[in-house]
Order: C-alpha cells, then structure tokens, then sequence
C-alpha cells in the first residue's frame, strides 16, 4: 500500500525556517548586486541569489503540495535597489562565504530530525550548494589576499594524557595556554561579532524609526565589546591576533533595506551568537573561558529579547507555524 506522510512538526519547522532565512538574505543579496563594481565577484553573488531563490521556491512548492500556509518572508518591498551603497564590495564577499556556511551548516544539522524522502533530498541538495558556493567565495578572498585567517600555533611535538585538573583552571593568578579548539571557537565568535556589528553600524544610519536605530547603535556597542573581549584573551595568552573584519561602511543615509529586514537579520545574528558561544561552552576547558560566555550570552540573549519584543510591538515578527491551541478551541464562545 502506497504511504504518503504528512510533513513531521521538524520538516515543517526546518522549511519555514529555510524560507525566512533565503527570502531575507535574497533581498539584501540583491542591493549586493545592485551596487557591485568588482567584476570577480560578479559570479559569485549570482550564484548566491540563485541559492536563495531555490530555496525559496521549492519551500513554497511543498507547503503548497501540503496545503501549508506560506511564510510572507521577505519580498522587494524589504529592498530599495535604487538606494546607494552602504558597504563595501569586500563586505559583500564576507557576507556571502558567511551565509553560505551557516546554510551548509544548518541544511546539514537538520537532515537528522528529517523523514520524508523529498524533504531529505531538499535539503541535501540545498547543503551541496551553498557548500560550492562557500568554496567559491574562499577561493576568491584567498586570491584577494582578504582570507581572515585565525591563529597559528606550534606544531604539538608529543600526544599524551592530561596528568592534573590544574588544566581546567590553570594555577593560581595564571591560566595555562589555549587549546587550538579553544582558539578556533574564538576566532569565530569573533568573525561572528565583527559581521554583526558591520551590520548594525550601516542599520544604524540607515533605519528609518528612531526605536530601530536605538536598537542597533546598541547592537553596535554590545559587539565591539564582546570583541575586546575575544581579543583581550588572545593578548593574554601571547596569541597574534587575526587580521580585523572591519569593511568599509559609507556615508549613505538612504536605506536599502526595510526596518523590519534589518532587525530579521540583526536577530538571526543573535541567534547564531548564542549557539556559537553554546559551542564554545561545551569544548572550553579553562574555566574562565567559561566564565566569559556565559556572562556574554546572558548579554546577547537580554539584546535579542528585546528585539523581538520591538518587532511585536511594530508588527514586524511573523509567526512560526505551532500546534493547535486546543484550550483555545474548548473555550471558543458558541
């Protein structure tokens, strides 16, 4: 007999997700585009609008198929392509290959939680993609000489078995180097903070409502501080400190982007600054690493409420699709 299952609550979770995310990144994809004068990017940022507008399309047409509603999203009245630039063209770059990642990440992270075979399939096709796509742009900021690379360390001479808990704190007044795990979640976590508060700074100046303004000159503070902190940490431990992520930002106050893109896509950083710091939490063994994170994503997750809360409050935050509220339907008035 010929079964035909009903998307599972994580199928249709991971879709709607995936079309938020790609309507978004579309639009401002898109402005990218409108204003790129590097011809070696040309490529590039068309095969990442066309990511993005598979994406979008094949979500659509499985909702449809199911008779799931579809997300409003992100459409062109979140983008005004007649706008001027507001970064730069190397900013571009970095924002795709970070796109890219976090899409071949997530489309990768669900396959787990996913039954259907055609949902399977989706999101194997879309992980390959922006997989290309992120080795693409690597390639041409290796050849621009704008790859940001994270610390070097010595090569380790000798495997052995930790002898001492002093490890996980290090003795007293001193802590004892980093692990290269440990680097690597910070070096992240600072590329992560660095795109976020680009970002917000050209939001900032941009935004036409002084509440979103606020919010992001606010986000502009909490990242900058985040990275003294990162960096901080490798000045302590006699670690080169990477080459900075600033981009250029310009003088343009004419925005190309709506109010409500630029705090979709300022909470979604934020979303995935806590699941960076949560990584980092879980393979950092010095203690005061610790420390750190757990006080910074307090920070972070304090910002990101009351970011949802001025979305609410403007209408600007669309509902994830939820069960049914069956106290509601008991109570419903005859």
């Amino acid at each position: 007999m010929e079964h035909n299952p009903e998307l599972i609550s994580s199928e249709v979770a991971a879709l709607w997700s995936a079309f938020m995310q790609n309507s978004m990144a579309y639009c401002i994809v898109q402005h990218f585009a409108n204003v790129n004068e590097d011809e070696d990017s040309i490529d590039i940022i068309q095969t990442a609008m066309k990511n993005c507008n598979y994406v979008v399309n094949e979500v659509k047409q499985i909702f449809e198929k199911e008779t799931h509603a579809i997300p409003i999203g992100f459409t062109q009245e979140d983008v005004n392509l007649n706008a001027d630039r507001l970064y730069s063209d190397l900013f571009t770059l970095r924002y795709i290959k970070y796109m890219a990642a976090t899409g071949t990440a997530a489309a990768a992270a669900l396959l787990e939680v996913l039954a259907r075979k055609d949902v399977r399939e989706f999101f194997a096709k879309t992980s390959e993609m922006f997989m290309k796509l992120y080795n693409d742009t690597c390639d041409l900021l290796l050849k621009k000489g704008a790859f940001i690379r994270s610390p070097t360390i010595a090569p380790m001479k000798k495997a052995e078995y930790l002898q001492s808990e002093s490890f996980l704190s290090g003795l007293i007044g001193k802590h004892r180097p980093l692990t290269a795990i440990e680097l690597a979640h910070i070096s992240k976590n600072t590329e992560t903070n660095s795109i976020g508060r680009t970002f917000v700074a050209g939001f900032s100046q941009t935004a036409k409502s002084p509440e979103v303004r606020n919010y992001m000159e606010r986000g502009t503070e909490i990242a900058a501080k985040h990275e003294t902190v990162f960096r901080e940490i490798l000045v302590e431990d006699g670690v080169p400190l990477p080459s900075s992520w600033d981009s250029n930002i310009s003088q343009s106050i004419d925005a190309p982007f709506s109010d409500k893109l630029m705090m979709f896509q300022t909470l979604s950083l934020n979303e995935l600054g806590v699941a960076g710091y949560g990584a980092a939490i879980g393979t950092s063994l010095r203690k005061d690493l610790g420390g750190h994170y757990t006080r910074l994503v307090a920070e972070i997750l304090q910002y990101g409420n009351d970011g949802v809360k001025l979305m609410i409050e403007k209408r600007w935050l669309e509902q994830p699709p939820q069960n049914v509220d069956r106290e509601a339907l008991r109570n419903r008035s005859v």
